[in-house]
């Protein structure tokens, strides 16, 4: 009967893999149109929603939205949604635009423009904006925080990086880091003495006719909705927290309409009528910026069958993205969801992406993996393993009546002793791994992570470990009260 109790949660975790692995699918195996792809992989990736946007053969194939935004409004290809990281793009496609003004010269050192620019210890002031926009200016969030929450402005967020030191000499290695392309903004809006926001505007948005996106931190408090995090797959909603510092690096809004019309151009310049940049130009965006470094302008860099294939993916305040582009195929897609979590950041985006490029590409794609049962899965786990430390917690007393029944009907104290080490082991064990875990995680991930941050990636899997190691702790606490001065046999009775 004993052994029936300590085999039942793995018993009742391995019935609820089966039934997840067993129950039958949704939807077709093989997809052969964007529409029911999108729509059937929604609840299967455990997307609240997203909206897409998709161009083939240099024109726009597809938009569409899915689901449901915080507020539980239903998304459309014209509703409004935080785009992350693939604003960088944008950013660096501006930088280019000035460059060929004449405005900005990219290898020019920030310093000229920045005279106050620099890292910490000296550091810095050899770097280009080049450097900035390839993220080799040589110091990275791994080792420095650069969401700096309480930067009033764009200005006071560049200056927080005197405090960033140097990893790596400019232009020798990738170091990624938000703060970079928050430097190139400010440039940007030295050189042409105008906002972030008004130079997106006039040189990306207004020629493209990209009339729902921006970057003015007073028009995104208005049109944008809440996103969601991710509790085990369910939605939690999520203000968006704007941060007037933000446009560069991740803070520009818009819709499925208009992201087909910027990856049309980036894909077909030809076919535009006012096109920010010529075809020339436009190659240049998916081009390495240093030797060695895939990295363009804005875009990661890499090959698919072959094939050049650019991307940038993102997550903020509650939504995430992923755009990617084949610039010989003509063809690119974007999606941005309205919930962040990591797990659908590394698996879902990734997978929905890849088959929407096959459908559009190939003809058809089959059925990625469904993240939704991963996460109920991980669910079920994470509720046998609380209930299970909970009972634990709660029978301490039996269990430590239990052990020195063992130590007295041997006549050693061994049984004892080794049950107090186990406890007493236990609770620093479990400390040290609080207080570490944002490290690994940094570490891991190279950036640094907070337990803020930790909490906003996968708020589902970090209250479990957080639970756990309570419930750990409360648990070998409450045995070793229960323990305490309880009579060591003599040995050899």
């Amino acid at each position: 009967m004993k052994i029936v109790r300590r085999l039942l949660p793995f018993i009742v975790i391995a019935a609820a893999a089966l039934v997840l692995l067993y129950v039958p699918e949704i939807g077709p195996e093989r997809y052969t149109d964007l529409a029911t792809y999108f729509r059937m992989e929604r609840s299967r990736q455990a997307f609240s929603g997203y909206v897409v946007a998709a161009v083939s053969s240099g024109a726009v194939m597809y938009v569409d939205g899915f689901g449901f935004d915080g507020e539980g409004r239903i998304l459309d290809e014209h509703s409004p949604v935080l785009i992350g990281s693939p604003s960088k793009t944008m950013t660096a496609c501006a930088a280019l635009v000035l460059a060929r003004e004449g405005r900005l010269d990219l290898d020019k050192p920030v310093a000229a423009y920045l005279p106050w620019f620099g890292f910490a210890e000296g550091a810095g002031k050899d770097v280009t904006t080049r450097h900035l926009l390839s993220e080799s200016s040589g110091v990275s969030d791994a080792s420095f925080d650069d969401i700096h929450e309480s930067a009033a402005d764009l200005e006071a967020a560049v200056r927080s990086l005197s405090q960033a030191r140097k990893v790596a000499a400019p232009g020798s290695s990738f170091h990624y880091i938000n703060a970079g392309y928050q430097a190139v903004g400010l440039v940007m809006e030295k050189v042409a003495r105008d906002s972030y926001a008004n130079i997106l505007r006039k040189r990306i948005f207004a020629p493209l006719g990209m009339t729902e996106s921006t970057a003015n931190p007073q028009e995104l408090g208005k049109a944008l909705n809440w996103g969601n995090g991710s509790f085990f797959g369910a939605p939690l909603p999520r203000p968006v927290a704007l941060r007037p510092f933000g446009g560069p690096s991740g803070y520009v809004a818009s819709t499925a309409s208009d992201l087909g019309t910027y990856l049309a151009f980036l894909v077909a310049p030809e076919k535009q009528r006012h096109p920010p940049l010529p075809a020339r130009s436009v190659r240049l965006l998916f081009r390495p910026l240093e030797p060695n470094i895939n990295f363009g302008y804005g875009w990661f860099l890499g090959t698919e069958n072959g094939r050049l294939s650019a991307f940038h993916d993102g997550s903020v305040d509650g939504f995430s993205s992923r755009f990617v582009v084949w610039p010989d195929q003509r063809a690119a897609i974007a999606v941005v969801a309205t919930q962040s979590s990591l797990l659908q950041s590394l698996i879902s985006l990734p997978a929905l992406t890849d088959g929407a490029r096959r459908i559009m590409l190939e003809g058809s794609a089959p059925r990625p993996f469904p993240l939704m049962r991963l996460y109920i899965l991980l669910a079920v786990i994470a509720a046998v393993h609380l209930l299970v430390l909970a009972i634990q917690t709660g029978s301490a007393l039996s269990w430590a009546k239990e052990v020195k029944g063992q130590s007295e009907a041997k006549g050693v104290p061994g049984p004892i002793r080794f049950a107090r080490f186990r406890a007493v082991l236990g609770i620093p064990m479990r400390i040290c791994l609080v207080l570490v875990a944002p490290a690994a995680l940094g570490y891991a991930f190279a950036r640094t992570i907070t337990w803020k941050v930790a909490f906003a990636l996968e708020p589902g899997v970090m209250s479990w470990f957080v639970s756990a190691c309570f419930f750990g702790l409360l648990r070998n606490t409450a045995r070793l009260a229960w323990l305490r001065g309880a009579p060591l046999p003599p040995a050899g009775r």
